[in-house]
């Protein structure tokens, strides 16, 4: 069974040969990975058997990036979004925004509205968009080894990075103008929604849209505010997949547990990476939804840097009771960090194939 037949399958709720794999390591795992032994030349995706690939496009409004000031560790700079963010130099870690590129509905309707129209050129989105056919072969090429999505930034992330300063700027606006929050929400959901529907018409398989809406605690908004502004958007951008259907993928970090059954009502069929960090658990989720939404993920990631045993409790516990009927694809609760030894990796990879092979 190939990787599409296997993921299809899986998020169709229907049991394959075995369960399938999909991860993210760091850019210092892999370097890490590399002086252990991994080739150079090596492809992630294949030397590790993930069964899925994602492909995008640049969404953000396209500012030329501008550099304005530099020192040993860190960078700070505006971005392709307008923001100008403060950037650790040659190491991962999250950018922390410095000035937002929108504070009132007057700069975005001046700055941001007018680069989000999908007929500009530039915007694979566009009918004059002269390389489609690059795209299309891409896709095409791909789906021989992989099962493809459509890897696309979700609006709550989007909106959050214009407006600055993250999550708190949002929820301010909640409160002190939720008209100029609707706005903005519709008008890039519906940018969004046009990207969705051009992937789709290119064949991928799936979609997969990245939104952090929680922290370890619970949601950054009530599920009253994520059906307000959020869930709209998110519906329009799953549409062209679900009506044909497709599955719907939603990654969220952090403890997601309330927005579940909204989730579900927006048209998502799977939910990745169920952090066990914030007490996400796949078997209490397995038995709560799984019936509606498949899971990927829920691998602790300190359990993967804890050496074979740990990562033998971790996978036994948790795959064969996830992987029953169907509906669910292995991987970390998060992203794999650089304490991840290549040898214990390939040993949780292995374990995998063989503790979640259907029999």
């Amino acid at each position: 069974m190939d990787s599409r037949e296997r993921v299809l399958r899986l998020l169709n709720f229907e049991e394959a040969d075995r369960v399938a794999l999909i991860d993210f390591p760091w850019p210092e795992t892999v370097e890490r990975w590399r002086a252990e032994g991994l080739p150079r030349t090596a492809s992630i995706h294949k030397f590790f058997g993930f069964d899925i690939y994602h492909v995008g496009v640049d969404v953000s409004p396209k500012f030329d990036p501008i550099v304005l000031e530099e020192a040993d560790q860190w960078v700070v700079y505006r971005d392709s979004f307008g923001v100008v963010i403060k950037s650790w130099r040659g190491r991962s870690g999250t950018p922390m925004p410095v000035e937002p590129a929108v504070r009132t509905l007057d700069d975005f309707k001046e700055y941001i509205e007018p680069m989000l129209d999908p007929e500009l050129p530039f915007r694979a989105t566009s009918s004059r968009y002269p390389f489609r056919g690059d795209l299309e072969r891409a896709v095409r090429r791909l789906q021989e080894d992989f099962f493809v999505v459509a890897s696309i930034l979700g609006p709550f992330e989007y909106v959050r990075h214009i407006v600055g300063e993250g999550v708190n700027s949002v929820l301010r606006l909640v409160y002190r103008d939720p008209r100029m929050l609707e706005y903005i929400f519709d008008r890039v959901g519906a940018f969004l929604a046009r990207v969705a529907e051009m992937f789709e018409g290119l064949g991928v398989d799936g979609v997969w849209v990245w939104d952090d809406l929680a922290y370890k605690n619970g949601p950054f908004i009530s599920p009253q505010h994520y059906r307000r502004f959020v869930m709209p958007q998110h519906a329009r951008i799953v549409q062209p997949f679900r009506r044909r259907g497709k599955p719907a993928i939603l990654h969220t970090d952090g403890n997601v547990k309330l927005l579940i059954p909204h989730f579900i009502e927006a048209g998502f069929t799977a939910l990745q990476p169920l952090e066990a960090k914030a007490g996400m658990d796949v078997k209490e989720l397995k038995e709560l939804y799984g019936d509606k939404l498949a899971f990927i993920g829920n691998i602790d990631v300190r359990a993967l840097s804890g050496g074979r045993e740990s990562i033998r409790r971790e996978v036994e516990s948790k795959v064969p009771v996830a992987a029953r009927g169907g509906g669910y694809i292995a991987g970390s609760d998060h992203s794999v960090p650089p304490d991840v030894s290549l040898s214990d990796y390939l040993y949780f990879v292995q374990l995998v194939r063989e503790v979640g092979r259907y029999r």
